[in-house]
């Protein structure tokens, strides 16, 4: 695990300056505080900053070249099927270090970027070669590794983090409207768009291909679309899922650095815990955060875990105060405003484990392939009733359509939908466009255009789901859009820290047999007929059982308290602290003489909500001042 950055010349071919490197891979020291590399010839400049994670010792030092120095790459991640596709590759070649770079630079050579579909990993990495003069740009297959591209004078720039770019001599930038408006509804900017308007992020799957002076976007891996399944059985898909996890985890686990895991007491981590107790023969260090208010942490169910698996445990206790000062630090390491309320909690958890291990597993990514997010992932049974209520024909009875009327307004009120896509849009959205015209001045929400760009590229995923149910649009939205914004999370949350996170049930081969899987295995229903009038709200965790398969999987390896519970998330009291410290700071920053004077946020309407303090009991609204905090502390950090 690494930082890397670099320039590739297209029209340009002036030489890059050391300096130039020293200066973009040194802002990444955070990523690679144990070495630091330059490769500099006419064509190409590629930087690294080491993390020590597999060969410990210097032949392991990036960029690294082949003996011929025909190849020269560098790269950030892990293959963890590295010594499989050693062993694959013919004979005759010349290994000197231990290391998956090494391995791929002569699966390149032999293969050529067809390799990529070989690698069982997280990359972002980039290769050049002389003779063809032809350089590639990676990225791995879900997105757990970010990476970020711009053109500027006639070269290429690219790094691990936006801010490597930024370092470049006279590079000018700007903020991306529409980029933000993704932020406020879905918590990050999707698709390739970033917070700057001329940086991008390349695409996961994708890579770019820069040859004679062009740099071509081209895709290798995509999500599966199975739009007809074949039920084979729950002890199948059981069977199958506790097969390819453990191998998973056990790839994971493959480091020369010590190693431990989160455990939050939910089923996710608790089960990547239990599966790395079976595999190893030490016990394995696990740790949890949580906060001093009632409610907000989930000690005891961490507890049980660790003793039910002897682990080596520990505890950490966050204050408001702690986590202010650690929600201003964060954005700085991300580049953007924070996501979810809970990363500056994973970052002082990170830094404190960092004592301990280098190396740690989390449970993200379980959700979006078995069905964790029951209100959502339900929520299709909603539109088709909605629908069905139109037509008076279709209904049982008048008794049983007036509750069912009932119950579908407390959750959309007099919301119709156009489409599925609308129906989607209005549950993801965080901050929806009527509510963003109380946040953002006249001026922005003109030059948003009803967020018609945001909504484009959207509606460019969901139209090509046209073979699958609603049910699987929905799951399938979530792993190629929604998964990318949590993984970039846990990527900066540790590696802030220099800690490598890894996680396990983003091993594409999992992803993939997952979505083989009926959808009526994840989100299983109790009692559908006494969910008949209740809305997905109502029904989620009481009358159905999201995660079901993944549950049943493994529920010989933990409790029925921890298998069976409700989900509880990663909760944080933000809405309890606006009343408080947090308000203050909240008030302070978003009415602000720098902030009024950027003509983009609606200051009188947020005077008027950041008066009453009624709202702040209200936990969404919390959150949603809570962004708009964030939002102003990244200006404040990249444009005052």
């Amino acid at each position: 695990m690494c930082g890397i950055a670099g320039v590739i010349n297209l029209q340009n071919k002036s030489k890059i300056p050391d300096v130039v490197l020293s200066q973009m891979t040194t802002v990444l020291a955070h990523r690679g505080p144990d070495g630091f590399g330059y490769f500099i010839n006419d064509d190409i400049a590629f930087g690294h900053r080491r993390l020590s994670i597999i060969d410990l010792s210097d032949a392991g030092k990036q960029p690294m070249t082949d003996i011929d120095e025909n190849y020269v790459i560098t790269f950030n991640g892990e293959i963890y099927n590295f010594e499989e596709i050693k062993n694959s590759l013919g004979g005759g070649y010349q290994y000197h270090s231990h290391t998956d770079t090494e391995v791929i630079i002569h699966a390149f050579k032999e293969r050529g970027i067809d390799c990529l579909q070989d690698f069982n990993g997280m990359f972002a990495m980039a290769i050049h070669e002389n003779k063809s003069d032809r350089t590639f740009i990676v990225r791995d297959r879900i997105g757990i590794k970010p990476l970020y591209y711009t053109e500027f004078e006639g070269k290429l720039l690219f790094g691990s983090e936006i801010k490597a770019i930024l370092q470049y001599p006279g590079f000018k930038y700007d903020y991306n409207l529409d980029g933000i408006s993704s932020y406020l509804s879905y918590r990050y900017p999707i698709g390739e768009q970033t917070l700057f308007n001329n940086i991008k992020s390349l695409p996961p799957g994708h890579y770019l291909q820069i040859e004679e002076g062009i740099a071509q976007l081209k895709q290798y891996y995509d999500l599966p679309i199975n739009g007809e399944k074949q039920d084979l059985g729950e002890e199948y898909y059981v069977v199958k899922i506790r097969e390819l996890l453990t191998s998973a985890v056990k790839y994971r686990m493959i480091s020369d650095v010590p190693f431990g895991a989160y455990l939050s007491g939910g089923l996710d981590s608790s089960i990547v815990v239990a599966l790395m107790s079976q595999i190893s023969k030490e016990p394995i260090k696990t740790f949890t955060i949580g906060f001093e208010e009632d409610g907000f942490n989930e000690f005891s169910y961490a507890k049980e875990v660790a003793n039910l698996y002897k682990t080596d445990h520990h505890e950490l206790t966050l204050t408001s105060g702690n986590y202010i000062d650690e929600m201003q630090r964060l954005i700085g390491f991300k580049d953007s405003p924070l996501s979810v309320p809970n990363e500056p909690a994973l970052h002082v958890m990170s830094a404190e484990l960092k004592k301990y291990i280098t190396v740690v597993l989390s449970g993200e990514g379980a959700d979006e392939i078995f069905g964790g997010y029951g209100r959502i992932f339900r929520s299709p049974y909603d539109y088709q009733r909605l629908n069905k209520l139109k037509k008076a024909d279709q209904l049982n009875g008048k008794e049983v359509s007036g509750l069912l009327k009932d119950n579908l307004r407390k959750k959309y009120g007099d919301q119709s939908f156009e489409s599925e896509l609308d129906h989607f849009l209005h549950l993801y959205q965080y901050i929806n466009w009527e509510e963003k015209q109380k946040f953002l001045s006249p001026g922005a929400i003109n030059d948003l255009k009803e967020d018609s760009f945001n909504r484009s590229l959207l509606s460019k995923q969901y139209d090509r789901l046209d073979g699958l149910d609603q049910y699987d649009k929905y799951m399938w939205i979530f792993e190629k859009l929604h998964i990318v914004g949590l993984l970039h999370r846990l990527d900066m949350s540790t590696m802030a820290t220099s800690v490598e996170g890894r996680v396990p049930f983003v091993d594409h081969r999992l992803v993939e047999f997952a979505m083989t899987i009926p959808f009526e295995y994840k989100l299983k229903w109790k009692s559908m007929l006494q969910a008949a009038t209740l809305n997905a709200d109502q029904i989620s965790e009481t009358h159905d059982i999201p995660k079901y398969i993944l549950k049943k999987a493994f529920e010989r390896e933990l409790t029925d308290n921890i298998t069976w519970r409700k989900k509880v998330g990663f909760p944080v009291p933000v809405h309890q602290w606006l009343g408080g410290e947090f308000h203050k700071l909240a008030k302070d920053v978003l009415l602000d003489g720098s902030a009024t004077s950027r003509g983009l946020y609606n200051t009188a309407s947020l005077e008027k909500m950041l008066s009453n303090k009624d709202l702040f009991k209200e936990h969404n609204y919390g959150l949603k001042i809570w962004m708009m905090v964030n939002l102003e502390l990244w200006f404040r950090k990249y444009f005052n």
